[in-house]
């Protein structure tokens, strides 16, 4: 791991004089206050701007520069008629590529009895932060929240070819709660809006919809209704009339011989094309053979009449060798967890959390690996990277840039024994590494070691684009115990039950010459 090298800026790679646009970086704010990466946008000279989410509700959050190299090049956090902003969309301004259009709420807030949440602001910036405008509309006093229910049922923001906002809120009113829809010019200018009373209506508590709109300025969203038992996908056109098409609670993803995958609840949706939707979310398998259920990885295309087309699942949490280890845990990123280009799918999540809360104690945070994956349109999987698994990690947000590779964003906390969460940026390419050239090792590996300590096997899933030559085990003082070509790997399973107990270094070697090692304990 990459040392940590000053108190706000990030590692970033220089090779042989020369910079890489491809990075891992810790950011801590100037102020203390602890905040994780979410939202992200890729400036012209190919730095980012990135806003940072404010771990304690009453704290402000904050926007920060980075170079192309991963720098942080400024910090900004102010108010706004005294009032804190939460930030829920960057973006480059539809009328100017220079300037970047930041749209948050504003938070009234000296105490939590006190939290009121009712109006939007539009600011525009230059590259470098610096202020050009900034418009606040009021949603009124019968508004309390624009975003009434935490992490998971947050305003969602999305910006269509017309350069227009649309606003999709599950909101507290004073008398209750509703589903809010506004559409906004990127001026800020009110142009519609609507509302469906939850009370009367029926309708649900908004999970997610869609980050973007189909060519009808239509799109799909997800909500959560406990009188039909789950959550339910509708389509919303542009008029903000809304079709129920189906209920997405226990959808079968997959049946095999002994196990049906299904899909599980708190989804994300993101528009693939006029006709096809991607589903993803933390699943849940059944196995009919024994009754045992556990989770998984998955990203499902959907039909406008919810019939599935194609499904990757991986990750699939087992009880492996009696082992309850932390990787059984996955959850996707939290915020935005897909991103899809022309010409490929990327899909991020974590193993290793109970949640995402990570709140206040060490208790809330453990050893975690991002996981990775990169698909092309029809779902055939292009490769499968891994980062981390030795500290804790947790990504709020993928998104793909120009150059064919992505960004992720989120927080990281490197001693799991000591509480100290730092905001965390990761710029990998488009093969899934963020180091190159000689002598520089990427924290990206090919491959998944589980599980670690192990009783009898390790097992190693291998992504589809590298080969495996060799796996060799070697004791601490370097004499090799066991060995296996690629080839004469059983079910990517290695047999390690005539070690003793102890620590023990692998070496996986690929044909095309890279050489990757693991730590693992013997039990």
């Amino acid at each position: 791991m990459k040392k940590l090298l000053t108190l706000f800026l990030g590692v970033f790679i220089t090779i042989s004089g020369m910079s890489q646009n491809y990075f891992e970086t810790f950011v801590r704010s100037d102020d203390g206050i602890i905040r994780e990466g979410r939202h992200v946008v890729e400036t012209t000279d190919h730095g980012y701007i990135i806003s940072f989410n404010a771990k304690e509700k009453l704290n402000n959050e904050m926007l920060a520069k980075l170079s192309p190299e991963g720098e942080v090049v400024k910090q900004l956090v102010f108010q706004i008629d005294g009032k804190n902003l939460k930030y829920f969309g960057l973006y480059r301004h539809p009328e100017n590529e220079n300037e970047i259009l930041a749209i948050a709420t504003l938070d009234e807030s000296n105490t939590m009895d006190d939290y009121i949440q009712k109006e939007i602001a539009f600011i525009r910036f230059d590259e470098n932060l610096n202020i050009i405008s900034q418009t606040v509309h009021d949603f009124g006093d019968d508004y309390v929240h624009l975003s009434a229910d935490g992490i998971l049922h947050r305003l969602r923001l999305l910006l269509d070819n017309e350069g227009t906002v649309t606003m999709v809120a599950h909101c507290q009113k004073t008398t209750g709660y509703c589903n809010l829809f506004a559409r906004f010019t990127a001026d800020g200018e009110l142009l519609a809006q609507t509302e469906f009373d939850l009370t009367s209506s029926g309708v649900g508590r908004l999970i997610n919809c869609s980050a973007n709109m189909r060519s009808d300025r239509s799109f799909g969203m997800i909500l959560y209704e406990s009188d039909n038992g789950g959550d339910h996908y509708y389509e919303v056109d542009s008029a903000f009339n809304l079709t129920r098409i189906g209920k997405l609670a226990q959808l079968t993803l997959r049946e095999t011989v002994d196990t049906t995958y299904r899909y599980a609840l708190e989804g994300f949706v993101e528009n693939l094309n006029d006709s096809v939707a991607m589903i993803t979310s933390t699943g849940r398998f059944i196995k009919h053979l024994g009754g045992k259920s556990g989770y998984f990885h998955y990203l499902t295309s959907l039909d406008d009449s919810l019939n599935v087309l194609n499904t990757d699942i991986w990750d699939i949490a087992t009880d492996v060798n009696g082992s309850n280890s932390y990787q059984s845990k996955r959850f996707p990123a939290r915020d935005i967890a897909i991103s899809i280009t022309d010409d490929a799918i990327f899909h991020c999540g974590v193993m290793g959390i109970n949640d995402h809360s990570h709140n206040s104690s060490v208790s809330s945070i453990a050893p975690s690996t991002i996981t990775l994956s990169k698909f092309d349109k029809e779902l055939n999987l292009q490769w499968r990277r891994y980062y981390g698994g030795d500290h804790f990690y947790d990504v709020d947000v993928v998104q793909a840039t120009e150059d064919g590779g992505c960004i992720m964003t989120g927080v990281y906390n490197e001693d799991i024994n000591v509480y100290d969460l730092l905001s965390y940026v990761l710029k990998v390419d488009g093969n899934g590494y963020d180091a190159i050239g000689e002598n520089v090792e990427s924290i990206a590996k090919p491959y998944f070691c589980y599980p670690n300590p192990a009783k009898d096997i390790v097992y190693i899933e291998f992504s589809p684009d590298v080969d495996c030559q060799s796996v060799e085990i070697y004791t601490l003082d370097g004499r090799m115990v066991e060995t296996c070509h690629g080839a004469s790997l059983q079910n990517n399973a290695i047999d390690i039950s005539n070690l003793n107990s102890g620590v023990y270094i692998m070496k996986i070697r690929m044909a095309d010459g890279k050489e990757f090692t693991e730590r693992i304990i013997k039990e």
